[in-house]
């Protein structure tokens, strides 16, 4: 294989990128032989190519659950796809980026970018598909986090249904669903799914891969004593060598003990997980179980100290999900999604009605043009006749008539581009306060421009109130209040702090509450 990847041309690069791109699904260690057998070959081609090694690379790492040290990377070839055409690179991009901040607990722009790739393939063609499937399944894992099990439920059966339809990894997805219906106290759905993804599994002849939601469904089998399956299950765990087994391995023979009642075994499971477990959510398990062991056998005291560690880490996992962060960066995504496909429609409208009216005033024009030649073919016979005098007298008042239509079409074509252009200031701005855009050198003076076109003696009218006390950030702080930003947003686009910004706000609105408050 590494004897293939000699001096190759720039498309034979790509096609071995795609390759070990695909085959890191499957055979992870050997994707990453021939990733490594492809790093000097990349280094001297073109840009395309490097970020697309780039993103192989990080895909690999995530794999691999190398946890990054920061964004950088995965911003900067998001970056770069975030401007090209092709849409499975842009969708592949925004997910690894989702990843990344997941990993360092930013969940809120994680949302933001897992939305993004599934809104890129929605509107694609030929998207990648387990892409937008484990978009999916991400955001079901952060509706979790967020407790908001609903969402959960419904990210979780959009992507059964991709799942389906593209014959991949349906185990996967039927268990996230059977989770989901579980967080909702639906046990008969749980179980259905749970089966559903038994079979599937069944199917494959439980390869290694599905270990960690096979050691899953044995927790939830064992909970429901479903024991005929709980046997399955055990045998195929067990069957596995000990360096493929899942991770939650020891955390589901815990919980097979506990609810078959054999405490001591449980709970010696229980503490191998909780010593091996890294994460905090895991560890949260492995305490609840311990402390619901120990009660169960009498001993209070142990029962109590896993008790206190269960609060602490629940305080810190709390700390971590930022709620109402992350709640708001899905509603505003959603929000500016659907505001954009309105404002796109609209300015579309606008168009055509511009182009009637503009077709409208032109044909009017040659009416007119029409009428005053025929008009003046007319005086002219008629001046002939009644001298010289009247002649000049009637073309002097046929060039005015003519000048007047001529300002009036050139001021309704002025106020149109004016307006025009003061929109799309206000809606920089906008963009800005939600951090989609970036505030540019003379953007606060189109600012003022802009509301002084929209809404004509404004300034004056602020100058007037405050009695000639008004400086730069006081007027910027109204500006903004008159297009109908709120606090949070004002503070965003001005880089303040929020008391500064809620200071401004207040003397704003008791010297010109009636000028800003937005119709």
């Amino acid at each position: 294989m590494l004897g293939s990847c000699g001096e190759r041309t720039e498309q034979q690069l790509l096609d071995c990128i795609e390759e070990a791109w695909q085959q890191g699904e499957t055979a992870l260690q050997e994707a990453q032989v021939r990733a490594e057998g492809l790093r000097d070959s990349v280094r001297h081609t073109s840009e395309y190519v490097r970020q697309k090694y780039n993103l192989l690379a990080i895909r690999l790492r995530d794999k691999n659950d190398q946890i990054p040290s920061s964004p950088d990377s995965a911003l900067h070839t998001m970056s770069y796809f975030e401007g090209r055409k092709n849409a499975v690179d842009k969708e592949r991009a925004y997910y690894y980026l989702g990843s990344t901040y997941r990993d360092l607990k930013d969940y809120p722009k994680a949302v933001s970018c897992f939305l993004k790739a599934i809104d890129v393939a929605k509107n694609s063609k030929d998207a990648d598909t387990l892409i937008w499937q484990n978009a999916l399944s991400q955001l079901r894992y952060l509706d979790m986090l967020q407790l908001n099990y609903e969402e959960e439920l419904n990210m979780a059966l959009q992507a059964v249904k991709l799942a389906k339809a593209s014959g991949r990894n349906q185990g996967w997805y039927l268990m996230d669903a059977a989770s989901a219906y579980k967080h909702l106290n639906d046990t008969l759905h749980c179980l259905q799914y749970c089966d559903l993804a038994c079979l599937v599994i069944q199917k494959e002849n439980f390869p290694p891969k599905y270990g960690k939601i096979l050691a899953h469904m044995l927790a939830i089998y064992s909970k429901y004593n479903h024991y005929e399956k709980v046997d399955t299950l055990l045998q195929q765990l067990m069957q596995l060598p000990e360096d493929q087994r899942p991770d939650n391995y020891e955390l589901g023979l815990a919980m097979f003990h506990e609810y078959a009642n054999n405490a001591d075994s449980a709970i010696l499971h229980y503490i191998i997980y909780y010593n091996k477990e890294k994460t905090l959510a895991g560890r949260y398990e492995a305490s609840a179980g311990l402390q619901r062991c120990y009660l169960q056998k009498g001993d209070f005291r142990q029962a109590a100290q896993w008790g206190c560690r269960l609060y602490d880490t629940n305080d810190s996992i709390i700390a971590q999900r930022a709620f109402e962060q992350t709640q708001r960066a899905r509603d505003t995504y959603i929000y500016y999604r659907n505001k954009e496909k309105e404002q796109a429609i609209m300015q579309r409208d606008e168009h055509i009605i511009f182009a009637f009216i503009t077709t409208g005033l032109v044909l009017l024009s040659i009416v007119l043009g029409i009428l005053a030649f025929y008009n003046y073919r007319e005086k002219k016979f008629m001046k002939k006749i009644f001298g010289k005098d009247k002649e000049l007298e009637e073309r002097s008042r046929e060039l005015k008539q003519k000048e007047k239509i001529n300002r009036e079409l050139t001021q309704i074509a002025l106020m149109n581009n004016a307006t025009a252009n003061a929109e799309n200031v206000l809606a920089h701005f906008r963009k800005v306060a939600v951090g989609q855009a970036k505030l540019e050198e003379d953007s606060w003076k189109d600012l003022m421009s802009a509301i002084e076109t929209l809404y004509p003696g404004f300034h004056e009218t602020v100058q007037g109130r405050l009695q000639g006390q008004l400086r730069e950030p006081l007027l910027r702080t109204i500006c903004l209040l008159k297009i109908g930003l709120k606090p949070m947003e004002i503070a965003q686009v001005m880089d303040a702090k929020k008391q500064t910004v809620w200071n401004r706000i207040k003397r704003a609105e008791d010297a010109c509450g009636d000028l800003i408050a937005v119709s």
